[in-house]
């Protein structure tokens, strides 16, 4: 069944399959070598009946066999005719649609179990993500004036153009939501004299932000906690959260955005930076929620609009950021690449395939799938910020 399907669809290049009998398929046109080979009739019926599951977990269970070509092709050419695959399987639709509908319930992000969740991911050994993230350990979009810059100096400058969104003068007080291995709080701190409090849930980040703080000879300015955004108290002259939006869960966007609102002092600016989808409302890829991101959701504009509408909060600004993302993870996986023996023997070769399948159906969900980034700019007051976005740029 799933070759009668595959057959329908529109190929934007050219696949070879050779199936759990060594019969060859062949679907699109072009000239690119591209081969795979299915190992077992169990993989090939997983896939007519759950891709978005199957051919991630096939690929790290090694039943997805690279012939000839590379998996970033393969990636790239299945992302880029997703939909039509969807279109096409009467089956896979179905479940399609039904995990839409239940998406609320894959969610459940209540205060323990958003820490269980946060800590699969951000707990996982420091080392790795020091072999492929920039010196900073910025786990978040880059900002890329052109597509030749480094990710370092990527990565600076998302930071400063955050910073000058939120227009933070010396001794406000900025609380850092999700505050990763503390690069933003630290770069407010140096940039500004802002007084920082960051706030995560994994325990390695936090270890590492305050022990950082300490050596840069901030500790009398930043100060990191372990602690839910829910039971924050303190009201504050800017609110920044990089990264940690999606990991809210659909469920209790109202909540987070009635509570960021309500910590903005009357002068207060809160900007959300947050990976978007670009279409209607969809459910979480079941391979992500799986085995990367349990409890994680990309939301659509419209997710987080309906919620700031009801609590009639002031929107001052979005930004798209289109392609910076896929740029960002191109940066990564190669470093991946570079790395891959030492993550072999850190872990095993069924992990890098998992990562290195996570970090490139993320770069080809920006490129061929409608994910985005968006900044969105809210204020407790609609002047506390001036009339055009010069300022962002000076």
């Amino acid at each position: 069944m799933l070759y009668s399907v595959l057959k329908k669809v529109n190929f934007k290049g050219k696949i070879l399959i050779v199936d759990s009998s060594d019969k060859i398929h062949e679907f699109g046109i072009g000239t690119n070598n591209l081969k795979i080979k299915l190992t077992t009739k169990s993989i090939e019926k997983k896939l007519f009946r759950n891709p978005g599951l199957y051919f991630g977990e096939g690929y790290m269970n090694q039943e997805i066999l690279i012939l000839e070509g590379t998996i970033e092709q393969l990636i790239d050419l299945i992302t880029s005719c997703y939909d039509d695959f969807i279109q096409n399987n009467f089956i896979y639709r179905i479940y399609e649609n039904f995990s839409g509908y239940f998406k609320i319930f894959q969610q459940l992000n209540e205060a323990v179990k958003s820490k269980q969740n946060v800590a699969h991911h951000y707990d996982l050994k420091e080392d790795l993500y020091k072999l492929f993230l920039d010196q900073d350990m910025q786990y978040s979009c880059a900002y890329f004036h052109n597509e030749n810059i480094s990710l370092e100096q990527a990565q600076i400058d998302k930071k400063k153009h955050i910073i000058n969104k939120l227009q933070i003068t010396e001794n406000m007080n900025v609380l850092d939501i999700g505050c990763g291995w503390g690069g933003m709080a630290i770069e407010i701190s140096k940039q500004t004299g802002a007084n920082v409090k960051g706030i995560t849930l994994s325990e390695n980040q936090f270890n590492t932000a305050s022990k950082r703080a300490q050596e840069e000879g901030l500790s009398d300015k930043i100060s990191f906690k372990i602690q839910d955004y829910r039971n924050e108290t303190h009201t504050y002259d800017r609110i920044v959260s990089v990264g940690m939006f999606e990991h809210v869960g659909i469920k209790y966007f109202k909540a987070y955005l009635k509570k960021t609102y309500d910590l903005l002092k009357e002068n207060g600016v809160f900007l959300l930076h947050t990976i978007g989808q670009r279409g209607i409302p969809t459910a979480t890829n079941p391979w992500i929620r799986k085995y990367i991101f349990p409890g994680g959701y990309i939301p659509s504009l419209s997710d987080i609009i309906n919620e700031t509408q009801k609590l009639n909060i002031n929107i001052t600004d979005i930004e798209i950021l289109r392609l910076h993302y896929a740029h960002t993870l191109t940066h990564w996986y190669r470093n991946v690449q570079k790395n891959k023996d030492k993550i072999v023997k850190m872990f095993d070769e069924r992990f890098y395939r998992m990562w290195e399948f996570y970090l490139l159906a993320s770069k080809y969900s920006f490129v061929n799938m409608g994910n985005i980034v968006f900044q969105i700019q809210i204020a407790k007051n609609i002047n506390n910020l001036p009339l055009t976005r010069n300022y962002m740029y000076n």
